[in-house]
């Protein structure tokens, strides 16, 4: 496995990926009987609308987000957060599946945070006592506890740009992650187990903003993050 992407192939896999899960999102939430064009695998595609399904969720949308994140593509970012949560919630609850409410408290979070929206801080605590074990309804332990809630952390951290405790979450996140992904054999083989995309987005944006701010630094290193995704180094090798 080339965990520090060090191969080109690597990085457009990734890319790939990134904009096929935001394609998805866009093309069902745009206006019926439009069209929208997307760069997808080095090629630009003219996408028809098409409705919001189960697909369309809260969960699907935080994967996008975060990958858009890690390729540093800012236009992405920011058109995933003109999707309404309430599309998120509705599609995807549609065919009867549930998710844990702090995910939307989350997802307000991120736009807020991306579009200097009013309500950051109150939905990211939201999403924080909502993901607590005590008041979930939704959820193991386990997954809250070393999944679920360690982004959440570091994230707020991230926010107060708060150097020294964001390095801390993002450590013991990424501890946690580990250790939910090492338990047993069957997680210890599964290729999600590479990576916490979650928070190697915040790592990507921590890192960019040490490259901002000197009164930010940006400590952790990990193989847990992929070295040539965290430091930009195929960034600008194609159109994305």
């Amino acid at each position: 496995m080339d965990t520090d992407v060090d191969k080109l192939e690597t990085w457009e896999a990734w890319v790939t990926y990134m904009q096929m899960s935001e394609a998805a999102l866009a093309v069902s939430t745009i206006e019926p009987g439009t069209g929208l064009t997307r760069m997808i695998d080095h090629r630009e595609r003219t996408l028809t609308a098409v409705e919001p399904d189960y697909f369309t969720n809260a969960g699907n949308w935080l994967t996008a987000y975060y990958l858009a994140v890690t390729c540093r593509d800012q236009e992405r970012c920011r058109s995933l957060c003109q999707i309404p949560v309430e599309t998120l919630r509705q599609a995807g609850e549609s065919r009867g599946s549930q998710y844990n409410p702090y995910i939307y408290h989350l997802v307000e979070a991120l736009q807020a945070f991306v579009l200097n929206r009013s309500g950051l801080g109150e939905h990211l605590l939201k999403a924080m006592e909502m993901s607590d074990p005590a008041n979930a309804e939704i959820g193991t332990t386990e997954v809250l506890n070393k999944l679920t809630f360690p982004p959440l952390n570091t994230l707020m951290h991230l926010v107060r740009r708060n150097s020294d405790k964001f390095n801390e979450a993002l450590a013991e996140g990424l501890e946690s992650f580990r250790s939910f992904r090492t338990a047993n054999g069957e997680r210890a083989k599964s290729i999600e187990g590479g990576t916490s995309i979650p928070l190697l987005a915040l790592a990507c944006l921590a890192y960019d903003t040490a490259g901002q701010d000197p009164d930010f630094h940006f400590d952790v290193e990990s193989g847990y993050l992929p070295k040539h995704i965290l430091q930009r180094s195929w960034y600008g090798e194609f159109p994305v």
